[in-house]
């Protein structure tokens, strides 16, 4: 596993939790209900780990939204769900709008806006707090099985930002993964960014 200080893991735990409130507010007013979420955990890996992190059988089949974001540093962000939490979300923020026998038609595009609404929350987290700006692509919506987003990982980038989030939605609890594609330089610049956005506090 790649080495980043606690210092650092704090501070990206810190701002990853600011990035996931936001997008756990801008949910609940579309479903109309309250979404508690835990403090996310933050892992840095290299692909061959993400079988690790990706553990457990409902894993087997997954659903992801991928953007790509580029300014100060770039990543390739995806939000990675088993595909059963999928459907679950867009059941629950379709429900009462889009009859239960039509929600197959309609996965794709509420995917692509939940999607957009928890990976933009954390990228804008870290440009708030970074004071930097970020450009990104439209979302894309894939299902897929977890050994052929493995494979694509592994051939893509060296390194992975994995935040696990954990969100419960009248009652229903959701796990899944954002996971931050990023090349070395990237990764270096996160870090610097970091350390100076830990300097404005009088920390190193």
């Amino acid at each position: 596993m790649i080495k980043v200080s606690e210092l650092q893991r704090d501070a990206l735990g810190e701002i990853f939790n600011i990035g996931v409130e936001r997008a756990a507010a801008s949910l609940s007013q579309i479903v109309r209900d309250e979404i508690k979420l835990s403090a996310p955990t933050i892992q840095l890996v290299v692909p061959s780990e993400v079988k690790r992190v990706l553990t457990g059988r409902e894993f087997d089949h997954l659903s992801t939204v991928s953007q790509e974001f580029a300014g100060p540093f770039d990543a390739r962000a995806m939000l990675v769900l088993p595909k059963q939490n999928a459907l679950l979300i867009v059941s629950q923020m379709l429900e009462g709008v889009v009859p239960p026998e039509q929600l197959g038609e309609f996965e794709q595009e509420t995917m692509c806006e939940a999607g957009n609404i928890i990976l933009n929350a954390c990228i804008s987290a870290l440009a708030d707090l970074f004071r930097v700006e970020f450009q990104g692509s439209l979302p894309i919506y894939e299902n897929r099985q977890s050994l052929d987003l493995l494979g694509n990982i592994c051939d893509e980038v060296p390194i992975i930002l994995v935040v696990q989030i954990d969100l419960v939605i009248r009652q229903q609890s959701i796990q899944g993964h954002l996971m931050f594609l990023l090349s070395v330089s990237s990764l270096d610049e996160l870090l610097r960014s970091i350390n100076r956005y830990l300097e404005t506090f009088g920390l190193e």
